[in-house]
């Protein structure tokens, strides 16, 4: 039988290491796990292995595998939908910020939205996003999420299209970003955002020709976030908040909610990276490894 002592060690070891990664966001390429969508038709991310394949940041390998909708980790809110030939939330070759693939989240009558009532997806954080670390299990010090995002609005939009919106652990939104249509002939939106006061339109426009650049700062222990903008119409970085209050409490994060309305023209987003300052160092995993072989060292020199 296992020590007292012993057990609760392994225990804490167990949730440092994680579990085995199973999805990737990434940079949304063939070795991150996401299939060619170059050309129609575009598989929805939501009826296959997208991001549970590939090499990329501790990947498992192997390759492209259907699977019943909403049983990875993409789950689209009107699964009763899913046209597999014209995803709403696909990874497509040929727009993107580096490499070759970036993910594009369109609503439009052709391209998944048969039912009219626009685009809802979530993608629940893994091992793999958190390199290594189980994202549950980073509750305290500060989570770093920077991405690309080219958003456009269909022409005459007015309001609201688009989201993306960050939720906690009880899948409560803890922070959004959003695209606000500006009506007439334009495509280009405007970048408002969310907290625990409403929303808060910018003038911040995004640009629908070029990657403008997301970077977003969680702090845990107070429940509060930074948010700064690359404007690349402008060449301009806007350093809009610091110390928001977040809407909900920021015990983890869990995820990303991509929302869109009906006729909207494309939302696309590429290369992911976060950073986790509560996630162990490989040598604070040393000294841990090396705290549990004294105990049981110990344990066998009482005996």
């Amino acid at each position: 039988m296992l020590s007292s002592r012993l057990v609760p060690l392994i225990g804490f070891a167990s949730l440092l290491l994680g579990t085995s990664a199973h999805a990737y966001l990434g940079g949304f390429e063939d070795q991150d796990g996401y299939q060619d969508g170059g050309v129609l038709p575009m598989r929805d991310v939501s009826s296959y292995n997208a991001g549970q394949y590939g090499t990329n940041n501790g990947g498992p390998g192997g390759g492209f595998a259907n699977i019943a909708a909403n049983s990875g980790l993409f789950y689209k809110g009107d699964v009763g939908r899913i046209d597999d030939n014209y995803g709403e939330l696909v990874a497509h070759h040929g727009l993107a910020h580096s490499g070759a693939s970036g993910l594009v989240l369109r609503s439009t009558a052709g391209f998944g939205d048969t039912g009219g009532d626009g685009a809802d997806y979530r993608y629940y954080f893994d091992s793999r996003d958190f390199n290594g670390g189980t994202p549950s299990a980073v509750t305290t010090g500060t989570i770093d999420i920077d991405y690309w995002a080219c958003p456009q609005t269909a022409f005459f939009a007015v309001g609201q299209v688009t989201t993306t919106e960050f939720f906690n652990a009880a899948g409560e939104t803890v922070f959004a970003l959003g695209t606000l249509g500006q009506g007439g002939l334009t495509s280009r939106p405007l970048i408002d955002w969310y907290d625990a006061s409403g929303w808060h339109t910018t003038s911040i426009v995004g640009n629908n020709a070029d990657w403008d650049h997301v970077m977003l700062t969680f702090d845990l222990d107070n429940d509060t976030i930074n948010f700064s903008y690359f404007e690349s119409l402008t060449g301009t970085t806007h350093y809009v908040i610091s110390g928001a209050v977040a809407d909900r409490p920021l015990t983890s994060l869990a995820g990303i909610r991509f929302t869109a309305v009906a006729n909207t023209e494309k939302n696309s987003y590429d290369d992911f990276a976060i950073g986790a300052s509560a996630v162990p160092e490989p040598g604070s995993m040393l000294l841990m490894f090396g705290a549990i072989a004294s105990v049981v060292s110990g344990r066998r020199r009482t005996k």
